[in-house]
């Protein structure tokens, strides 16, 4: 889907000292084999060519891999100044100014951060930009600034018009009715625990925050007892990793969106959560204050964190329900994803030995330890095995003695579920994307576009009869239900 934005012209002037053109004229060459930059005008026809609003990456089709990009637009400036200009991609690239070549940053390579300036006239100053994508990860961040401009996109201001506009998204409606009307048959006059996960929305493209408000419309809808948040929100995924700005834009949308629902969240960290600006680890704590202290005083005394650590519980006592969200991370320190750690362990241990017995218990987190729950095919491995065991072990050993509902995650971009050892293990997709042909069997993966699609998972809980039901709200729709015991 291509998201052509059609404005009137004063709408975009956000500085005394200049204004922008909504119009961002793009082409795309697919199948381009070398390890530089072509001569675009040797190449032939494009494969693909439409309007953007800003000079990105977002929302251009089929570009995994060997793809070239020419971007073509103007920029009006009212006043004579210098530009500073900054172009970081990944792989080459150049910049064009007034058919002037600024910048050259051919090759293929990881991010590099290139900057040049040059004096504007008043007037109209025609920018260009080629870029290319050998293989491997992609990335295109085109800013600029004047003594009298801050840092900014091209067009700032029609992001934040096609921010708004998002929330009118005709999709959201019918999706989260088609899956309540399933639940609400389910349900019959039946006490149930229900909530929505979302996880993996870093996935979703630009406004994947957005994401988070559609799901609150379900939340309301379904009379959900809570939110959960899984983690994967983006922060160390380029280029957040190295723009402070960039990162802390995602944080403050992520939580914006959810300080609009009247209810609870829990926020289970993920892998892409800890490092944000300038290459710089959040500490747990951090995420902590961020993501969950917020609701603490909104629980009236129910929401119970772990002081400096990113796992508590939740606990529903007119259902004699807890929710348990976990840190699958360890310490978060950068390069231990996917471990528990000692201290966390003897932290459950001791929540499961003042249970009561009657309170049933359910738990989330982002990673999922059964073997099923990894990337794919290929990180199927000794070191993912280990720390896979310890928790499986952990829980099967409390198995007999509280009454586990079952462990909840994300981060596979797989949907499956399984009973290991009297625990049942439950993994819904999020926003990610996954190779059919590196899929493990019995994983299902439902292919959508987030642009026109949700994919949130409702779980609902019969605490009466011991079952579980998921509804798929957007993506595969009924197809991805699930239905099981415990």
């Amino acid at each position: 889907m291509k998201r052509t934005a059609v404005l009137v012209f004063a709408a975009l002037l956000l500085f005394a000292g200049c204004s922008q053109t909504p119009k961002v004229d793009y082409k795309v060459w697919y199948d381009w084999p070398e390890r530089y930059l072509p001569e675009f005008n040797k190449i032939g026809e494009p494969a693909v060519q439409g309007v953007k609003t800003n000079i990105d990456l977002v929302d251009i089709d089929d570009t995994k891999d060997h793809f070239c990009v020419l971007f073509e637009t103007t920029l009006k400036v009212r006043t004579e100044e210098e530009y500073n200009f900054t172009l970081t991609t990944d792989d080459g690239s150049r910049l064009y100014i007034d058919g002037e070549l600024l910048i050259v940053n051919d090759g293929a390579h990881g991010p590099i951060e290139k900057k040049c300036s040059k004096v504007l006239s008043k007037g109209k100053h025609p920018i260009r930009i080629e870029f290319f994508d050998f293989d491997k990860g992609q990335s295109l961040v085109f800013r600029y600034s004047t003594p009298t401009i801050a840092d900014r996109e091209l067009n700032d201001k029609v992001l934040e018009k096609e921010d708004r506009a998002s929330d009118r998204h005709g999709f959201v409606k019918p999706q989260v009715k088609e899956a309540y009307a399933r639940f609400a048959e389910w349900k019959g006059d039946d006490e149930v625990v229900v909530f929505p996960i979302l996880t993996d929305i870093h996935t979703a493209g630009r406004f994947s925050y957005k994401h988070i408000g559609y799901a609150k419309k379900a939340a309301y809808k379904f009379g959900a007892d809570f939110m959960a948040l899984l983690g994967d929100i983006g922060l160390n995924s380029y280029p957040a990793t190295i723009d402070a700005s960039y990162a802390r834009e995602i944080l403050n949308n992520t939580r914006n969106q959810m300080q609009k629902y009247d209810g609870i969240w829990i926020y289970a960290p993920g892998n892409h959560d800890w490092d944000g600006g300038e290459g710089e680890a959040l500490s747990e704590e951090f995420l902590s204050d961020f993501f969950q202290k917020p609701w603490e005083e909104k629980a009236g005394g129910n929401l119970h964190l772990t002081p400096g650590k990113t796992y508590g519980y939740l606990d529903i006592p007119a259902k004699n329900f807890r929710v348990v969200f976990l840190n699958s991370e360890a310490t978060g320190t950068k390069g231990t994803y996917y471990i528990f750690g000692e201290e966390q362990l003897e932290w459950l241990a001791s929540v499961f030995e003042e249970t009561p017995a009657e309170t049933q218990v359910l738990l989330v987190c982002h990673w999922m330890p059964h073997p099923l729950g990894v990337w794919n095919a290929v990180s199927m491995n000794p070191v993912r095995k280990e720390p896979s065991s310890v928790m499986m072990d952990f829980l099967a050993s409390w198995a007999e003695k509280v009454n586990i509902v079952g462990l909840f995650t994300g981060d596979a971009h797989v949907n499956f579920h399984r009973v290991d050892r009297g625990v049942n293990y439950y993994v819904t997709q999020g926003y990610g994307w996954v190779s059919p042909d590196l899929m493990l069997p019995g994983q299902k993966h439902a292919f959508f576009n987030y642009l026109e699609s949700l994919c949130i998972d409702m779980i609902a809980v019969k605490p009466a009869t011991r079952e579980v039901h998921t509804f798929r709200i957007g993506a595969g729709g009924a197809e991805y239900d699930s239905e099981f015991g415990y």
